[in-house]
């Protein structure tokens, strides 16, 4: 272990890791190909979150930005990519042409929509504008230039003041209005401006384009068709075929290439870079190499196994790429505070709303098939897909297919393609590795608490229902609760069902005012369930047993269980208290149906 090494968890300043002396992944040779060919004017780079893309970007901004001051003047660049004593690609006698064309040599207006969101569509303008107000802060110099035409000067000193002293004040609707007009004009407006400043072509970098849209479809009041005609226009103006010649590269970075919504419709030239497209599968995360040196440099060679365990698994082309910032956070925590164990430090700063909208749907709509399939991969089984464009984010919220979703999740980093898969069509993915199924795991306990409402509602109403003996609906809904959302394929005994049962009314039980025993002590045993509810003077007596996966054999089980209620007189102490009701009810399990027998009331009976 070596506690000299710099981890800069997290860092998305290029300057500041090299200046700063931080350890640093040297990816600059991915800079030619992208800012030299010119059969690629607009690239769109798709990877998960925390893979890198802002760190990258801003690698490539401060590149190729220009002095603004001193024009010509690359000593910045020079000392930065070249004269730093770490040898990095781009600093070679093969990039000597590249540096001379391309760096220090292009105006560059970098934004990033990572932080942009809002529980309603006016505070998420807010922050946009507030992002756009920035831009103005950076270029103000445009102002004094006697370049400039007048109008544009006007022009760029009315929207600055609109986006300091207006931003909070988007609740009235001519604000709003200007608002949205600004954030479609204001990069054209500048870069057109440095464009006649300089005699320079620029560059325009946008980071993480795609997260407003997100956000505003998971708000507490989602403004998603809102915000989609914001970025559309927004990119339409900057990215357009027929705009004025100031373009010289677009770079855009995501999680998703959004299909059907024309966002990047009139873009010239654009090429979508996902993970399996050449030649830039390494040029976001760590590859097997690079983790290993970084290991090693840090002194943690013997936790490479470990860490291959919780952190590799992620198939880009045909490389085995590492989460950065999962790797970085483990080097980091065992470095500098002697933690060893691994952690999930990725799924704990993503966002995992997608997973739960899918998965509330499919159970509100009683998709068996989607929750079956999610169960597979969490046991560690490879699942078949066809990969699906995906088409918009509210469709999760009505429902979308498998197909769908899992290719959202390979994008988003939640699964990856299983080994031997092909990456087009019809591929298998898997669960890339111990993060993202604890990820996984953790989602399907919610699933069974009180926090879903969903689930909780068919728990209130499985009571009732076993509380009025009619078993009828209950072994409907038990055995469509066990079809959505149990996994039976590895149940061995009555004890899986047992605990499941335990779980449902025990939740649900609490929350009505209604005594719940587990294998309390009753007549000459101890049955499974016992509920007792005072206030209707109603008693259910409830056990269970496990058959093969037979309707015969859960019948039989049933009875049996029935049997023994009667046989143990489970429910005698609750006859002697004189319980106007009390229901003998015996449940038969066997894979993923259960049969009820009830004795009906035995108060009546033994009157």
């Amino acid at each position: 272990m070596k506690k000299d090494v710099l981890l800069y968890t997290g860092g998305e300043d290029f300057a500041e890791i090299i200046n700063g002396g931080g350890y640093f992944v040297d990816k600059t040779a991915y800079m030619k190909e992208l800012l030299i060919t010119d059969a690629i004017k607009n690239s769109l780079f798709i990877r998960p979150r925390r893979f890198g893309k802002t760190l990258n970007l801003d690698m490539i901004r401060q590149f190729c930005r220009i002095n603004y001051q001193n024009p010509g003047d690359k000593s910045y660049q020079q000392k930065l990519f070249v004269d730093n004593g770490r040898k990095l690609a781009v600093a070679g006698e093969y990039y000597k042409e590249f540096r001379e064309k391309i760096m220090g040599e292009f105006p560059v207006i970098s934004i990033s929509f990572k932080t942009v969101e809002g529980t309603c569509f006016q505070q998420a303008v807010s922050q946009l504008i507030y992002k756009v107000g920035l831009l103005y802060d950076e270029f103000l110099f445009l102002i004094e230039s006697s370049k400039q035409d007048l109008d544009d000067i006007e022009k760029y000193k009315k929207n600055k003041s609109f986006c300091k002293d207006k931003q909070d004040e988007l609740d009235n609707p001519q604000n709003l209005n200007r608002a949205i007009s600004i954030l479609g004009t204001a990069i054209p407006q500048i870069a057109s401006m440095l464009y006649k400043e300089y005699g320079r072509k620029v560059i325009v970098i946008i980071d993480e384009y795609d997260v407003p849209l997100q956000k505003a479809m998971i708000a507490e009041e989602p403004y998603y068709n809102k915000m989609l005609n914001i970025i559309r226009t927004l990119s339409g103006n900057i990215f357009k075929k027929d705009n004025e010649p100031w373009l010289y590269k677009g770079i855009v970075s995501g999680c998703l290439r959004i299909a059907h919504q024309s966002v990047f419709t009139d873009a010239n030239n654009f090429t979508t870079f996902g993970m399996n497209d050449e030649p830039y599968t390494g040029f976001f995360g760590f590859t097997k190499e690079e983790t290993h040196k970084l290991l090693n440099d840090c002194g943690l060679s013997d936790k490479e196994s470990e860490v291959k365990e919780w952190y590799d698994g992620y198939r880009f082309g045909n490389k085995h790429i590492y989460c950065p910032w999962s790797l970085i956070s483990y080097c980091y925590a065992a470095t500098q505070k002697d933690i060893y164990a691994p952690q999930p430090f990725w799924v704990n700063t993503s966002g995992n709303d997608l997973i739960t909208i899918f998965t509330d749907s499919s159970m509100e709509s009683h998709n068996a098939e989607n929750i079956d399939k999610l169960q597979k991969l969490m046991e560690g089984e490879n699942v078949d897909i066809s990969l699906m464009e995906f088409t918009t984010y509210p469709d999760l919220r009505v429902g979308v297919s498998f197909d769908v979703f899992m290719t959202l999740m390979l994008h988003t980093g939640y699964v990856t393609f299983a080994e031997g898969s092909g990456t087009v069509d019809k591929v298998t993915v898997r669960i890339p590795n111990q993060e993202i199924l604890y990820c996984f795991n953790k989602k399907r306990e919610l699933l069974f608490g009180e926090n879903n409402p969903y689930w909780y509602n068919q728990a209130l109403k499985l009571v009732d229902l076993l509380m009025a003996n009619k078993t009828d609906e209950a072994q409907a809904l038990i055995s469509s609760m066990l079809k959505e959302f149990l996994s039976i394929r590895n149940t061995g005994d009555e004890l899986y069902y047992h605990g499941f049962m335990v779980g449902v009314i025990g939740i649900a039980s609490a929350a009505k005012g209604i005594s719940f025993h587990e294998e309390i002590e009753s007549g000459d045993g101890f049955p499974d369930i016992v509920l007792k509810n005072d206030a209707t003077d109603t008693v259910a007596v409830i056990e269970f047993k496990k058959g093969r996966n037979e309707r015969l054999e859960r019948i039989q089980c049933a009875e049996d269980a029935a049997k023994q209620i009667l046989d143990k007189r489970y429910a005698e102490p609750y006859l002697a208290e004189k319980y106007k009701n009390v229901f003998a009810i015996g449940i038969g399990f066997g894979g993923k149906d259960c049969y009820i027998q009830t004795l009906g009331n035995l108060a009546k009976s033994s009157i």
